[in-house]
């Protein structure tokens, strides 16, 4: 009930002028009609609707419910998806026809940052247990979004290894997938790659002392061979009385 009432919006008198004025503005002939589903990032409610068009920056979906306004929400079809947040809702007949904003593109239509579809298999590094395997499944400047066998809370700091990358990263949101896995995006902080020299290692300091002591030994005993040549020299060259 609690989810249902987060997005369900107050209906006024405003709404009903909005239906009669704009509700035809995309004919059934020109609809998309693409089936998909809409998630609020807050409470993981979804909501299914058909999606009529869009214009650069904005769609519109058909739904049976009403949907609260300025609600986070992740719009999925099929396997893509993307984040905005819902602009307006609108009785349309017997449905609502939403409003959700397309976050991630600029007003001509174009991506802040591209996202790209990718499949990298990488870890998990959990807190006091062994690594998780998990799958990279799109990569933008700044984030990238993974494909999780575990639930992760918004805000978590994790860390994830994917070859020769290290990533410090918190997570932004996470919803579970039809499939039964866990769909989180990710806001990178830092990433480290392999140094391409090797670390240096711990030092062996026996193994270092005791070649210390074979080199002093060598200069000693070359030493004492150099002084005793020296003397049987002077001797064999000193005139007999």
């Amino acid at each position: 009930m609690l989810q249902e009432q987060l997005l369900k919006p107050e209906i006024n008198e405003t709404a009903t002028v909005w239906a009669g004025d704009s509700a035809s503005a995309i004919s059934n002939e020109d609809a998309l009609q693409i089936h998909v589903r809409i998630v609020d990032l807050l409470s993981n409610y979804t909501v299914s609707g058909v999606l009529l068009g869009f214009t650069p920056g904005e769609v519109s979906i058909l739904v049976d419910e009403p949907l609260s306004e300025q609600r986070e929400v992740a719009v999925w079809m099929n396997a893509f998806s993307f984040e905005g947040q819902t602009l307006y809702c609108r009785p349309n007949e017997a449905r609502y026809e939403a409003h959700i904003s397309i976050d991630d593109i600029q007003g001509a239509g174009l991506r802040k940052t591209p996202r790209f579809p990718v499949m990298i298999p990488a870890q998990l590094l959990a807190p006091g247990g062994d690594p998780l395997v998990i799958t990279i499944v799109d990569l933008s400047r700044d984030g990238m979004g993974i494909d999780s066998p575990i639930h992760l809370k918004a805000g978590q700091p994790i860390a994830i290894v994917a070859g020769p990358a290290f990533v410090f990263a918190i997570v932004r949101h996470c919803q579970q997938t039809p499939e039964g896995t866990f769909r989180a995006g990710l806001e990178m902080h830092h990433v480290f790659g392999t140094p391409a020299i090797k670390p240096p290692q711990p030092s062996d300091h026996g193994a270092l002392l005791k070649r210390w002591k074979a080199k002093l030994f060598s200069i000693r005993v070359r030493g004492r061979s150099e002084c005793h040549s020296e003397l049987h020299r002077l001797g064999s060259t000193e005139v007999a009385p």
